[in-house]
């Protein structure tokens, strides 16, 4: 399974310059837990990190910053850890392990297109053991009835 199969596509991109209160109101309107931050340069916007709902509460917040003056550059994570959006699922979570992070921006080619959580990531592994112990049971239901190998119920 590729990363592009299970992240989210919707990267919501943010301003160095925005406060955390205005940081709060896109995590709340987007419903996201990660907003990307961007700095503008001459040649355009340019991802430097993440901020997350996390360092906001706890960060910032629980430290006593004020929400409508505190801006993201204040207490976001710089530097973004990425992965292609063609890379396997199994190595964006050895990367997510190597560098000790919940989070990659998942790139085509030089541009941020998504986010790919630890949550995407367990949501889908729980999904595909769901399925496989659906079949596993299913399988012992059929022999239980003898419905293998052709075998028809007596």
């Amino acid at each position: 399974m590729k990363v592009q199969d299970i992240c989210s596509r919707e990267a919501v991109h943010i301003p160095l310059s925005c406060t955390l209160q205005e940081a709060a109101v896109q995590f709340r309107d987007r419903h996201v837990g990660a907003l990307v931050v961007t700095e503008h340069t001459a040649t355009g916007a340019r991802a430097v990190g993440f901020v997350t709902d996390r360092d906001m509460a706890l960060d910032a917040v629980a430290a006593g910053a004020d929400p409508c003056r505190t801006t993201v550059d204040e207490v976001m994570t710089r530097g973004l850890v990425t992965v292609r959006q063609d890379a396997s699922v199994s190595d964006a979570m050895q990367t997510m392990l190597s560098h000790g992070v919940r989070r990659l921006a998942v790139l085509d080619g030089e541009a941020v297109i998504g986010v790919l959580s630890i949550d995407d990531v367990v949501e889908t592994l729980a999904s595909e053991l769901r399925m496989l112990s659906t079949l596993l049971h299913n399988e012992r239901e059929r022999e239980k009835t003898g419905a293998v190998q052709g075998k028809l119920p007596t």
